[in-house]
């Protein structure tokens, strides 16, 4: 895949992803009085997977090859899906009875969540961090077990003959359970199996700790802000999961929702950018930057959002003593559109305290024995071949967004505002003109 089919695939699932949230945002808010508490209004799907599709789109698009992005992307995605269908299967039977509605909607959230936590894509996200690289091949095994685990948690949930949701009265079977293993998975099987992936998880955040014990130099300072964030999520979470379903049952859905929006979706995020600023991990200065300018639009849309839409419907059921849902609707349009010309005006006050930083990357480039080549093919063949040669380098340069400083001869001189920029570019030079039979010093 070239860097540049991997960006438009990065961004476009992130751009998905954020589709997605913004769904369950809008579906949260007109279910808003069937909404009983925090667990219900799905504060998982829609903080966690902001974040971690803003830094899996800006890895992914800049390191194709590294892994790591593209695992963010997935946890993002999966952790998004389930919000969607949880409320809008609360949409189909509260809010608006008798809309379109199938029971798998709800079977697919479920079986998407169960591909994350606790021992698959969040555990394989640990064991690959910073670099996208296992810490050794042992720590492979760890991958493996949370896989396999991950599958049998799958298998539970999709035999599983119980309910799979219940909104008031109405039960909601599961479509593909099996009769006469009811409770598999909230029995002993599927809490054997949680609690067994909450020990891979933990293993694997030792794997940060010891990755961090082993590094010297920048690498240290930039897996120091990791290893932080990744400690306290992985110990908050377990600790105060398993305190949750031995003493307070009752309460294991709120303690877990906090617990894992304090952890995974605030602090790891926020540690890969304060690492990304201040030590420039993976070349990505602008994380921050970006991150700020898109949550601030995103609090100031929600917000100016959610008071109209107050406003309005009051006005509106004054009026004709019912709410509309096209005026939900035509806001939540609105505030769409509004969200360019408002990411316009915040971000200049944004780049005035939070700067997107670049290192400047210079490139050099010429033909390997070009005086020779010169002599060998004679000056009319050897201009052509160089207006090949230069425009070939001109279209790469366009490409990797790089701007030529001078040329002198068959010399390229360009620039680059970052270091990856400039070496996928090398890349790139050195790989076309191979066409032409030339080899080229970069």
């Amino acid at each position: 895949m070239t860097s540049r089919r991997a960006a438009i695939l990065a961004w476009s699932l992130a751009g998905l992803i954020l589709v997605v949230v913004a769904t369950t945002a809008v579906l949260v808010l007109l279910n808003r009085d069937s909404i009983h508490n925090i667990d219900e209004a799905n504060l998982i799907e829609i903080v966690l997977p902001i974040g971690f599709a803003f830094v899996g789109g800006l890895v992914a698009s800049r390191l194709p090859a590294n892994p790591l992005g593209w695992v963010f992307l997935a946890i993002s995605l999966c952790n998004a899906i389930p919000g969607t269908t949880i409320q809008y299967t609360r949409y189909a039977f509260a809010t608006h009875p008798g809309a379109p509605f199938t029971a798998w909607i709800p079977w697919f959230g479920n079986l998407t969540d169960s591909f994350v936590y606790p021992a698959g894509l969040a555990t394989l996200a640990l064991l690959l961090i910073p670099n996208g690289r296992f810490l050794s091949d042992r720590w492979r095994l760890v991958a493996w077990a949370g896989t396999v685990l991950t599958a049998a948690l799958l298998v539970t949930t999709m035999l599983d003959p119980e309910l799979i949701s219940s909104q008031g009265p109405v039960r909601i079977a599961n479509p593909t359970g099996v009769a006469g293993i009811a409770t598999i998975s909230q029995g002993p099987v599927g809490y054997g199996l949680f609690l067994g992936g909450l020990g891979i998880l933990a293993l694997a955040g030792a794997a940060v700790v010891i990755r961090l014990r082993r590094s010297t130099g920048d690498e240290r300072l930039q897996l120091r802000w990791v290893a932080y964030a990744v400690a306290f999520s992985v110990l908050s979470n377990v600790i105060l999961t398993l305190i949750a379903l031995f003493f307070l049952p009752a309460s294991a859905g709120i303690v877990v929702t906090i617990a894992t929006i304090l952890g995974f979706g605030v602090a790891m995020p926020a540690s890969f950018a304060v690492a990304m600023l201040r030590y420039r991990l993976y070349d990505l200065d602008l994380l921050l930057n970006r991150t700020v300018v898109y949550g601030a639009v995103a609090v100031v849309l929600l917000a100016v959002f959610g008071i109209a839409d107050v406003v309005a419907q009051r006005a509106v059921e004054s009026v004709f003593h019912q709410r509309s849902e096209l005026v939900t609707a035509g806001l939540g349009l609105g505030a769409g559109i509004a969200f360019g010309p408002m990411r316009r005006r915040i971000r200049p006050f944004v780049d005035r305290f939070l700067p997107a930083r670049a290192r400047l990357t210079l490139l050099f480039a010429d033909i390997v024995g070009s005086t020779q080549a010169i002599v060998d093919l004679g000056d009319e063949r050897w201009r052509d071949l160089l207006d090949r040669f230069r425009a070939t380098v001109r279209q790469e340069l366009s490409r990797h967004h790089g701007r030529e400083v001078n040329t002198a001869g068959d010399a390229f001189f360009a620039a680059f505002d970052r270091p990856t920029a400039g070496v996928r570019c090398a890349e790139a030079i050195r790989d076309s003109v191979r066409g032409l039979g030339l080899r080229v010093r970069t």
